[in-house]
């Protein structure tokens, strides 16, 4: 029986050392791996020098590794790694300082190389890199180093590293850092920002040098988000924001300095240099928000040709009533659907109450099955004769769908079509295609069930 993390440490700690100690030591004898972690976790947590000892013994072991000619299961850095994060953690526990900290880098270093070499992505692996970082800084915590020599201690890693070996790089060091700390780490990241202003982004680099390049980028922007020199943070953020992301990053933390016309600017810049759908979201929704809806109207417009649905149509609109331009808009969009988006054509004709027309278009270009039955739903008062037709269309779309997990029963769709038959006519309507429907080899089963259970005598009409 499976039980909670919570459940099994409530457990545990009703029991008495003894008799643990006693069960632990049964689990062992029948395993070697839970023997051999023991003995090791017991070492280190005995003597400061069995844990560095073990440490220096583990990095060895993953150097071996790291030389394999051959791609790595994650099985065979799991155990390994765990005993290394083990002995480090008893390190730091023991209070020892001295290289810890270049242990913890130099196990990362080599973690993250193994994982570059490992066959598959494992997220035990993930995880382990992730308590890597964790008591590396724990480790910085307890021993405060020399600001200077930590920023260049992170620096170091940081930019040779193949995968996320931090996560967030600065913002967990920054007190540690302090002031001296983050001048160093920009003072490294002098010639970065001089690429990054000169925008060579496009020119080609080594496969590794556009690496180291992009980590260095990453910390650039890292140590942006944490500096206290708000004009500088300017400078960096706005020669960095290339990509939407980074730009509406740019536009929030101008908008927090109580600086929303900048904000506005870098945006509109980025957008005017290479349009994006969210940079002409965040530009339309501002000119909005200041009364300025016929300058929001281009952002919307440009998000609609893009994806020309109702949500997008509806937006469009809402912003082109505000600025008395509803009709010209509206007359626009709906030629552009004519002929770029038909379902949407088919949607606007249907909310115009233009039936046949939608019905129409409907037909001459195809439309899902919601659509179909909105149809059939529309020309129920008007001429059930057809609506009879295509909610049995309906069903015939739903037939052919069933392995699809959103597609409606086609049950739903005849019993429809049964409570328009209400006279002679519409019943041989109704007859009509329910007999053909029954003759396809497609119909299920238990459809003639599913309708008789409804009230439809299936059985006495096919006979």
């Amino acid at each position: 029986m499976a039980a909670s993390k919570k459940e099994l440490w409530e457990f545990l700690v009703a029991h008495s050392r003894e008799d643990l100690a006693t069960w632990i030591l049964g689990v062992s004898a029948s395993s070697t791996d839970f023997k051999q972690r023991l003995e090791f976790y017991a070492g280190t947590h005995r003597s400061p020098a069995a844990a560095m000892a073990a440490s220096r013994e583990a990095v060895k072991e993953f150097n071996a590794l790291i030389r394999a000619r051959r791609a790595l299961k994650p099985a065979e850095i799991v155990k390994p790694t765990l005993f290394l994060l083990e002995a480090l953690d008893a390190c730091v526990a023991h209070g020892y300082r001295e290289d810890i900290l270049e242990l913890i880098q130099a196990a990362m270093q080599a973690l993250d190389s193994l994982i570059a070499k490992v066959s598959t992505r494992n997220s035990r692996l993930d995880t382990l890199q992730q308590e890597f970082a964790v008591l590396h800084l724990r480790a910085a915590v307890i021993l405060q180093p020399d600001p200077v020599q930590l920023a260049e201690r992170i620096y170091s890693l940081s930019e040779t590293a193949i995968g996320d070996i931090f996560g967030a790089t600065l913002t967990p060091y920054a007190e540690l850092l302090g002031a001296a700390g983050l001048a160093r780490f920009r003072e490294l990241l002098q010639p970065t920002f001089q690429i990054v202003v000169n925008n060579p982004e496009s020119a080609p680099r080594p496969r590794r040098e556009q690496r180291l390049f992009l980590n260095r980028r990453k910390m650039l922007f890292e140590w942006a988000m944490v500096t206290q020199n708000v004009d500088e943070q300017v400078s960096i953020l706005v020669s960095m924001a290339k990509q939407p992301g980074e730009i509406l990053t740019l536009a929030g933390f101008l908008e927090a300095q109580q600086r929303p016309m900048d904000a506005l600017s870098a945006v509109s810049n980025a957008y005017a240099r290479r349009p994006s759908p969210e940079l002409a979201k965040y530009l339309a929704e501002r000119y909005e928000a200041q009364g300025q809806p016929a300058e929001a109207i281009p952002y919307r417009w440009y998000r609609f040709e893009l994806e020309p649905d109702i949500e997008e149509y509806d937006a469009l609109l809402a912003t082109a009533a505000l600025a008395t331009q509803a009709k010209a808009w509206s007359e626009r969009a709906f030629h552009f659907a004519e002929v770029h988006a038909h379902r949407l054509h088919v949607e606007l004709l249907m909310r115009a109450e233009r039936v046949g027309e939608a019905l129409a278009a409907a037909r001459a270009n195809g439309a899902p099955i919601q659509t179909w039955s909105r149809l059939a739903a529309l020309h129920e008062a008007t001429d059930p004769h057809t609506a009879i037709g295509l909610y049995f269309d309906c069903a015939d779309f739903a037939i052919q769908e069933l392995r699809r997990p959103e597609t409606s029963a086609p049950s739903g769709f005849i019993a429809n079509a049964w409570h328009l038959a209400s006279d002679t006519s519409t019943f041989q309507t109704f007859n009509a295609r329910l007999r053909s429907l029954f003759a396809s080899e497609e119909v299920p089963r238990d459809l003639g069930g599913q309708l008789e259970a409804a009230g439809i005598p299936v059985g006495k009409l096919l006979r």
